[in-house]
Parts: C-alpha cells; sequence; structure tokens
C-alpha cells in the first residue's frame, strides 16, 4: 500500500529505542580502525521537521524526545545514550529530528559505504536531497561524510540483489512499514536470506508491537532466530523490547484524543551477529528511558541474547 509516512511518528518512543540501538552499533563499528558498509532498507525521508503539521497532529515527539532531552544533564545520565542525545539535542535547536540515515552519515566516514533504498514515491525526492546534504555534526573516525547512495527500490529486494558488499563488514537496518498482515512473513525471510548471503554483518530488525499482529511478530521472530542459529548456533542474537503501553490498553502516545485500540504499545529491535556488551548498554538506555519519561504503570522493557 505505501501509505504509511513517518512524519507523523518521527520522535515517538519506537524511534527511540531504534536509534539509540542504531548508534550503538555504529560506535562498536567505529571501534576498529576499518571500513564497513551499512545498509538502510527502508530509508524514509531521512529528517523530519518537528514544526510539520504531521508531527503536531499526533504529538508523538512531545511525548518522545522532547521530554527526554530535558533529562540530559541528570547524574545519572548513562553513557551510552551521550551521542544520541547531543545530536537530537543540536537538530532540536533547528525543529529537526534526524531519521535513521541521518545518524548513520554522521557516525560513518568516507572510507565507509553507505546505500540506502526507499520505494515510496512520496518520500524519495526528500530522501535524495537530504542523503546529499552535510550532517550538522560529524563522529566518524575521519570526521568526514560517507558518500550516500540512494536506491528508488524495494529494500527488502534490493538488499539481497547487493549482498554481499565489496566490504563484508558492516551493518544493516530492516525497517519496514508492516501495513499488511504478510508483510511479517516477507520481512522475516528477507532477514534470514541477508543472514544467509552477508553471515558476518550486524542485522538490526525493527519491529513493532501491535495487539492484532502478535501471533505474525512472534512467528517471524522465533523463525528468523531458528534459521540464524541452524547455521551457526554461536551466533548471538538480541531481542530488545519497550513497552509504553500493555498490549490491551488504550495509549496516550498514538492518538490525542485517546480513542480506540492501541495502534503502537510498544515495540522491538533484534539484532544478529550483536555487537559486544549492546545487551548491557540496551538495558541501560531502556531503565533510563522508561525511569524518566514513560512513568505509567504499564510501561516496561526486556532485554534477550540468544
Amino acid at each position: 500500500m505505501l501509505s504509511y509516512r513517518h512524519a507523523f511518528h518521527a520522535g515517538n518512543h519506537a524511534d527511540i529505542l531504534k536509534h539509540t540501538v542504531l548508534i550503538n552499533i555504529l560506535e562498536s563499528l567505529n571501534l576498529k580502525d576499518k571500513p564497513y558498509t551499512v545498509f538502510d532498507t527502508h530509508a524514509g525521508s531521512g529528517i523530519y521537521s518537528l514544526q510539520d503539521e504531521r508531527s503536531k497532529k499526533t504529538g508523538e515527539a512531545e511525548l518522545g524526545i522532547i521530554p527526554l532531552l530535558r533529562e540530559m544533564n541528570n547524574i545519572d545520565f548513562p553513557e551510552s545514550l551521550s551521542n544520541y542525545f547531543k545530536i537530537c539535542e543540536l537538530y532540536k535547536k533547528h525543529d529537526l529530528y534526524p531519521g535513521s540515515i541521518e545518524f548513520e552519515k554522521i557516525f560513518t566516514g568516507k572510507s565507509c559505504a553507505h546505500i540506502v533504498m526507499e520505494l515510496n514515491n512520496s518520500e524519495i525526492d526528500l530522501l535524495n536531497e537530504n542523503a546529499s546534504r552535510e550532517t550538522l555534526v560529524s563522529l566518524s573516525r575521519d570526521h568526514t561524510q560517507v558518500k550516500t547512495q540512494v536506491h528508488h527500490a524495494d529494500g527488502l529486494k534490493d538488499i539481497l540483489a547487493l549482498s554481499p558488499p565489496a566490504i563484508k563488514r558492516g551493518f544493516c537496518l530492516v525497517d519496514p512499514s508492516y501495513e499488511e498482515a504478510d508483510e511479517y512473513g516477507k520481512t522475516g525471510n528477507a532477514v534470514i536470506n541477508i543472514n544467509k548471503k552477508w553471515n558476518v554483518a550486524v542485522i538490526a530488525l525493527w519491529y513493532p508491537l501491535l495487539a492484532h499482529r502478535i501471533i505474525e511478530i512472534e512467528a517471524m521472530k522465533k523463525n528468523i532466530i531458528a534459521c540464524v542459529k541452524s547455521r551457526n548456533d554461536k551466533t548471538e542474537i538480541m531481542d530488545a523490547k519497550f513497552l509504553v503501553n500493555k498490549e490491551d490498553s488504550h495509549t496516550e502516545t498514538s492518538l490525542k484524543d485517546n480513542s480506540g485500540p492501541p495502534r503502537l504499545y510498544g515495540s522491538g529491535m533484534l539484532v544478529i551477529n550483536m555487537p559486544w556488551k549492546l545487551d548491557e548498554k540496551t538495558k541501560d538506555n531502556l531503565s533510563y528511558i522508561a525511569k524518566k519519561i514513560y512513568k505509567n504503570e504499564s510501561t516496561s522493557w526486556s532485554v534477550e541474547v540468544f
């Protein structure tokens, strides 16, 4: 359908989980002075205005990144969140929230490869424009911006055609909109095939938590874990979940009028070939975020390693 537009949801609780994990992975890759490849299969437009009418309509950033930025200077602030906060604070001064490709550009230097995909015709022109712009800050080892390649294509198919890349060390973010029920199975199979073709890559899959899709979500994750482990049972897989509501509750973060069942009561990140200590950093991050921002009794989080 391709009706999903991330501008409605930029800076919400799902972005906070996704982007904190993303940054900690990129930080880990930068510990070694070696180039790497970054793939992003569903890039969206890359940067989002917090003054956009779509953002204002849902108010999700006002319940997510904006109040979280006020907690940056607390004495118990975890170091693993430091770069995320600093970057978001800088972009917030321009009324912007960085999407995943912007974080990738910030950390990824010119010796690396950065390949992003987007199929939605409504997003591709903005993506091309934003991908070619200099970032507001650079945290790559050589402090020079990577040249981003933009593909107007189905990311789940394009990534398989491009794997394994010439620079085999690397990372892939898979972040579809899950608009249709069969998208869970297709996404799971794509992740399995990426791992099969590019087994050294860190693969991070974002997934929504939706009450009416619990069966599809769990089946997708179980299939991925079983297939990856069947090829190499020593492969470490992290599953991090962050819930801001219970599955049967109404949500304050989806619609301002608080009507109807929750559209998104939380989300998760499944990470294959988990970098060292990513699980510990994610626990610290989610513990702090839950304590400082999402304080209702329905908020919970978990981090498991398989």
